[in-house]
């Protein structure tokens, strides 16, 4: 059986989705998986005759991330600073900073991925501390243009062409 490719974009940079309903589940007994494209985001459905994924330790993410090392600066309603981001993906980022944000705060990102390019921005919530220096940042509200930007910069990073947007 062939990879899945996304129905959307065509891109073969998919990753399979966690199960999320009791239709799902079923599928699954025939070798009917979800998929969610890490390009332009579609989830969809594939067959994969006699492949039998193992939901057990399995990575619940939907989108992968991409280690990456870029300067980022932050600026929220009480607070702001920099830090440097070290993995990236469609829906959020890690970032190490040396200021204290507690779980919940919202800022806005700017994210400096070239220095012939402007800075990738973003608004973030710190959806969680994993290290006092380390902070887990969800997108919580891209324009158009922001998203565009962002997967054009997962596109690069991957070394893929350039995603058609269904």
């Amino acid at each position: 059986m062939s990879e899945p490719r996304c129905p959307a974009c065509g891109t073969l940079y998919v990753r399979r989705a966690p199960l999320d309903s009791v239709f799902e589940r079923l599928a699954s007994l025939a070798y009917l998986y979800p998929f969610r494209c890490q390009l332009c985001t579609s989830r969809f459905r594939s067959l994969q005759w006699g492949v039998r994924y193992s939901e057990e330790g399995a990575d619940k993410r939907e989108y992968e991330r991409l280690e990456i090392k870029f300067p980022v600066t932050f600026t929220g309603r009480l607070v702001s600073g920099e830090g440097l981001a070290t993995d990236i993906s469609l829906t959020g980022c890690r970032m190490e900073t040396d200021v204290q944000l507690p779980d919940g705060t919202v800022v806005n990102l700017a994210l400096k991925t070239s220095d012939k390019k402007p800075p990738l921005t973003a608004q973030a919530e710190v959806v969680r501390s994993i290290r006092p220096r380390l902070l887990g940042m969800k997108f919580t509200r891209l324009t158009q243009e922001q998203r565009e930007h962002l997967t054009q910069l997962v596109t690069s990073l991957l070394g893929l062409p350039p995603v058609k947007r269904p």
